[in-house]
């Protein structure tokens, strides 16, 4: 029993440092990653509307999109984490109030922040989605509406990568936005509104934060009014509830035509 004991505790003991050499090998360029700057970036020429309806889109499309799911419903920020292990994480105040960043953004700015994931002084967004997929005309009303959201005062502390959060992008999970981007493509047309699957495809992108193109499977025995229901409820067909992130205010913003485009383009694929 002793013996076993011992080889246990040899294999054990050769497995933490194993994952120890392998987090010191990783840590470096997980870093080299998330610190990366991004220097020329090209910043196009976007269309800033300031009527009404405009902004109304653009607040729309700031809680379908998922701005507000980090940066909170007022978008003055918040601390995703802060710890040893993962280190300090915050999402920031988007407003022009104390702390926040919206009074020193330009209209180019918010462009190459949202097109390219690429801050004023060309460091990367480490944490920030991808929202590259963007329309020139989402893309201008989502700017018009930060560009007028009241002023909030709110401070976070600067982040801080713990060991563990490096080594996500260095295995390639979770790599920064500017990363995944091609800089240089041509930008994307603006959708058409309407219950098409085409307008359905614009639209997963906003799915493809969690999921993959296989979540058609799972939805395949649905109608129409089921997919619809579920998101408006928060209830599965068979009773169970949505998972927390499904049944948040990101889905239950779609008005009845995005609802109806994702179901067409789901059920195609």
């Amino acid at each position: 029993m002793k013996t076993i004991i011992k080889w246990i505790l040899i294999l054990l003991g050769g497995l933490v440092g194993l994952t120890f050499l392998a987090g010191a090998a990783l840590y470096p360029a997980g870093m080299k990653k998330l610190t990366r700057t991004y220097a020329n970036i090209p910043v196009e020429t976007v269309s800033i509307p300031s009527d009404a309806e405009a902004v109304a889109r653009g607040k729309h499309d700031a809680i379908i999109w998922g701005c507000t799911k980090c940066h909170g419903e007022d978008l003055s920020g918040s601390l995703l984490t802060n710890d040893a292990i993962l280190g300090t994480i915050p999402a920031p105040n988007l407003t022009s109030g104390k702390g926040g960043i919206g009074g020193s953004y330009s209209e180019a700015d918010w462009v190459r922040a949202l097109r390219h994931g690429v801050k004023p002084d060309g460091r990367g967004e480490a944490f920030m989605l991808n929202y590259s997929t963007l329309s020139d005309q989402d893309l201008g009303a989502l700017i018009a509406y930060l560009k007028q959201i009241p002023a909030v005062d709110a401070a976070y502390p600067a982040m801080r990568f713990g060991p563990i959060i490096p080594i996500a992008p260095a295995i390639g999970l979770v790599p920064p936005a500017a990363e995944q981007i091609d800089h240089g493509a041509p930008r994307p047309a603006d959708p058409v509104p309407g219950a098409t699957s085409e307008y359905g495809s614009y639209l997963f992108t906003i799915c493809t934060e969690c999921h993959s193109t296989k979540v058609a499977s799972e939805v395949k025995d649905w109608s129409q009014e089921d997919f619809v229901q579920a998101f408006r409820t928060g209830v599965l067909p068979d009773g169970k509830p949505l998972p927390a992130a499904m049944s948040s205010k990101t889905f239950g913003e779609m008005n009845e035509v995005e609802l109806e485009a994702l179901w067409l383009y789901l059920k195609e694929r």
